[in-house]
């Protein structure tokens, strides 16, 4: 990376992939409660209020929230980092009796795994040219580096004093169990955001999704590259979308250079992973974009946190997202999270910040992990989030009706996932299940079950990016059945009902393809005389 498309030189770390999934089970959380320290900057009310909040909302004993004199900056220097940062907390623990040293310095005990930095603390220590350790003198010169994260630097606390140059290896990294690494290192995230509204959201969003576990679609979007260097990642994203489709949740993958268009019709995002734009881009990047209240995102690039105004982490904070993980410098490709894992973890149960760090494979780098440490965004099998929705008639069930048919699917039951969603479709009409129901059919090839599927759910959609979705399904499989003129008719409508759709150049493109096929001169000339905005935020990656 400094750009990721201008360094297929380097020699990338090709890691295997195993796409043997077991069946998704959760997984016991243990008490984190007495196993953390709250950080938060004392020059900063606000940075002290939400300490006090996440440690409320936490059930959190007030003896474990920590504060330090800090800069109120995004970047510090080495020096104000040690001062005010990593030797006091090192001091704190050690006067607890949290962090216990051998005579030489090493950790014997350390019963802190886990650092929460509350927003105000520094995000980033810049390099220091004047830094000079001999072990650098041996490594490859493109990691002879001494800036980094201030989050990945704390990790390595319970090791003592290291080389600061360059990447350390992770302890944690493909562990199942934190509590062996404990000793080498812990684990650090973050509140923190734009401002501090979106910090102290990311708590809230993350106790409101382990209610219900968190619902909507997921989205992933690989480069299509058969280039070994990016393959890599492009198969990490491959083998999560399989992740979270054998887990029941609606998944998507796109194989194309671009990030999903503009004009894609992306809604309900639970999930987002992609790579590789600046700053929000495509779909995701229009102005009105929102995810799902605690979303889980993770966009590779080489500064996708260098701050939280910009970038990938703090845009999508602000756009309702309750995690991300990202890079404050340039990390290079075989550094960055493993997406697989990460993803592994998440539906295997874990909570955000051992999914993150089993997924690591470096330290004392570039890497920043954003949103409530504790946040288990699938806590529940698809059982029993349906279960738990149902006791309390939750008005978004239909998403957990949806995750179960997803699984019956997976099992090879086509036919029994349609008679569960036809039979809770009675019960709580959604377009949601009609238009899972119209894929189905459409399948299966029963037609005319399909369009009605298909109507039903485009006549109750709202957002006009799912009327666009289903419509275009609906449009498909009218061509596919000799019906050409139905679905010209279909997307003439929807031209001629929005024209401030982003996507409307793409519907004119589509129409204009189907009126040439049926001779519909009058709409042929129709369709030439618009000319719609250039798409916005359709950046290649």
């Amino acid at each position: 990376m400094s750009s990721l498309t201008t360094c297929r030189h380097r020699c990338f770390l090709l890691l295997a992939l195993s796409l043997a999934l077991l069946p998704w089970t959760a997984r016991a959380a243990e008490d984190w409660t007495e196993r953390l320290l709250i950080v938060a900057n004392k020059t900063l009310p606000d940075s002290v209020a939400l300490a006090r909040y996440y440690a409320e909302r936490r059930s959190i004993a007030t003896n474990r929230i920590f504060l330090v004199n800090c800069p109120q900056t995004m970047e510090i220097t080495r020096q104000q980092f040690n001062d005010s940062l990593r030797d006091p907390i090192e001091r704190h623990l050690e006067e607890r009796g949290w962090l216990v040293r051998g005579e030489r310095g090493e950790a014997k005990r350390n019963d802190c795994w886990l650092l929460v930095l509350c927003w105000g603390v520094p995000l980033k220590i810049a390099a220091d040219p004047t830094l000079q350790e001999k072990a650098a003198e041996s490594m490859r010169p493109l990691f002879r580096r001494n800036e980094a994260a201030v989050d990945s630097e704390l990790t390595t606390l319970p090791s003592g004093h290291i080389t600061l140059t360059g990447p350390r290896g992770n302890p944690f990294y493909k562990m199942e169990f934190f509590p062996p690494a404990s000793r080498r290192m812990m684990m650090v995230a973050r509140l923190d955001g734009p401002n501090v509204a979106v910090a102290r959201a990311l708590v809230d969003r993350a106790l409101a999704a382990e209610t219900t576990g968190l619902l909507g679609r997921a989205y992933f979007d690989t480069r299509g590259s058969q280039d070994p260097g990016y393959k890599v990642a492009d198969d990490y994203f491959r083998a999560a979308h399989e992740i979270a489709r054998r887990a029941g949740v609606e998944s998507v993958l796109d194989e194309k250079e671009e990030v999903f268009p503009a004009d894609y019709p992306m809604t309900e995002v639970a999930i987002y992973a992609g790579w590789y734009a600046s700053q929000l881009a495509g779909a995701v990047g229009l102005p009105d974009f929102r995810f799902r209240p605690g979303a889980i995102v993770h966009h590779i690039h080489s500064f996708s946190a260098d701050t939280m105004n910009s970038g990938w982490v703090g845009p999508c904070l602000a756009r309702g997202a309750g995690a991300a993980v990202g890079n404050v410098y340039e990390p290079y490709l075989q550094l960055v999270l493993n997406s697989q894992i990460f993803f592994e973890r998440l539906f295997g149960g874990h909570n955000f910040a051992e999914s993150a760090y089993a997924a690591t494979p470096a330290l004392s780098w570039q890497q920043t992990v954003v949103g409530d440490p504790l946040y288990r965004p699938f806590p529940f099998a698809a059982d029993e989030q349906v279960n738990r929705l149902e006791a309390v008639r939750h008005p978004d069930r239909a998403w957990a009706y949806l995750r179960k048919a997803n699984t019956l699917i997976i099992a090879g039951k086509e036919s029994e996932a349609i008679g569960y969603l036809a039979q809770k479709n009675t019960v709580l009409p959604s377009p949601i299940l009609d238009e899972k129901l119209g894929d189905l059919y459409a399948q299966s090839q029963h037609a005319q079950e399909a369009v009605t599927a298909y109507e039903h759910a485009r006549a109750t959609y709202r957002d006009i990016h799912d009327i666009v979705r289903v419509s275009n399904s609906l449009a498909n499989l009218l061509v596919k059945f000799n019906k050409s003129a139905d679905a010209l008719a279909i997307l003439d409508h929807l031209i001629r009902k929005y024209p401030n759709y982003e996507g409307r150049r793409a519907l004119v493109k589509s129409a204009s393809t189907l009126a040439a096929s049926l001779g519909d001169k009058r709409k042929l000339n129709y369709y030439s005389r618009l000319a719609p905005p250039p798409t916005a935020g359709s950046q290649k990656k």
